[in-house]
């Protein structure tokens, strides 16, 4: 039986128009002062803050805690700002940020949560769960019954007085484990129509934490996150737009991913002569790794081209280094490495005339084709 796989996404459509981002301050941009040390998050970045604990403001404006800090590296997804918290630590430490909403949400209506997070390369803990809580009203630290802990359970926002709040959760079997990339955490909701606040973090004790050892850099085991671009979307589409889903085709619908089938990326980007991924490729490729995550008896290849211009040694290198950059990107986002290959062709497959701007463009391209194991 032949399986036909519809993604609503706009690389490969042009067709959803942007929807508004609810979430105030999303990619923690506006600022008072420029942080000059670790735990400058509260009372500094605008319409966010913290619960008990000592988030992190990490800006490039900083030469100590900016994309260079005391847990490791990481250029920000989006801007020049992004937080840090703590998600599991001796003693059940725990370290939040809680954003506001431009507006309520409206009852019975349905919304989507997105944000990113890339774990801190001296983390050696990576888990598997991350929450949120939307309430009514914000959940101050001092209101906290037991100031002295930082971890936040039901058990303590039941006691805050009046209150109202849900929790909701994704989990990744896989672990949220790359210290490479950003990952999406993705979450949908029907809202129940108070929601105006919201907190981020982990709301499990060290007990209840699902944890995976991920490295020895440090005698304390401890896992740490950066944290960028949140958004809280009103699900006025059949699928979000940076998320992949398996459906049945329809009339009328959305192009197809089908088996065997050679398509070209839109939005793979790279600087010239250079095969570092640049950060506006990512959402295109996570739309693949989530195909593959949902679809276990799928593999993907890879085929990277170049134009004519420069010697073919040169492009055939390049062309290999550019498709294996995409492919490590997949392994990465952990999908497994037997079910990725990659290629280089150099401009030995042109798709257009070398001999004009227009042509060589075309051919500078990184495809990619579905197989069925």
């Amino acid at each position: 039986m032949r399986t036909l796989y519809t993604v609503c996404f706009a690389i490969f459509i042009g067709a959803f128009g942007a929807a508004q981002n609810l979430v105030k301050n999303s990619s923690f941009e506006d600022y008072k002062h420029c942080p000059e040390d670790i735990g400058r998050f509260t009372n500094n970045v605008v319409d966010w803050s913290t619960l008990q604990g000592t988030t992190d403001y990490l800006n490039s404006c900083s030469r100590t805690v900016g994309f260079f800090n005391h847990n490791g590296k990481q250029i920000a997804r989006s801007g020049f700002a992004y937080a840090g918290i703590f998600t599991y630590s001796n003693k059940d430490y725990r370290e939040y940020i809680q954003g506001s909403l431009n507006e309520k949400l409206e009852k019975d209506k349905k919304y989507i949560v997105t944000f990113y997070v890339s774990l801190a390369d001296y983390a050696t803990l990576a888990i598997s769960d991350f929450s949120i809580v939307f309430s009514n009203k914000p959940i101050a630290g001092s209101t906290i019954t037991n100031s002295k802990k930082t971890l936040v359970t039901h058990k303590t926002l039941s006691k805050i007085n009046g209150l109202v709040y849900d929790h909701y959760m994704q989990t990744d079997p896989i672990f949220y484990k790359s210290k490479q990339i950003w990952m999406q955490v993705y979450i949908p909701f029907t809202a129940k129509g108070y929601e105006t606040n919201f907190t981020i973090g982990n709301f499990a004790s060290n007990s209840r934490t699902q944890k995976m050892k991920v490295s020895e850099v440090n005698e304390k085991d401890f896992s740490y996150y950066y944290i960028d671009d949140v958004s809280v979307e009103a699900k006025d589409r059949e699928l979000p737009p940076l998320y992949a889903e398996t459906v049945p085709q329809k009339a009328d619908a959305t192009p197809k991913i089908e088996r065997n089938k050679v398509y070209t990326f839109k939005n793979v980007l790279f600087e010239f002569n250079k095969a570092d991924l640049l950060t506006a490729s990512e959402e295109e490729i996570n739309v693949l790794t989530t195909i593959l995550r949902n679809n276990s008896r799928l593999s993907i290849e890879i085929y990277g081209h170049t134009d004519a211009v420069g010697s073919k040694e040169r492009n055939l290198e390049l062309s290999n280094q550019r498709a294996k950059a995409v492919a490590s990107y997949l392994i990465d986002s952990g999908i497994d490495e037997n079910r990725v290959k990659w290629i280089g062709y150099g401009s030995s497959k042109p798709v257009a005339d070398n001999t004009t701007e227009e042509g060589r463009t075309q051919n500078r391209r990184v495809e990619f084709k579905m197989l069925e194991n």
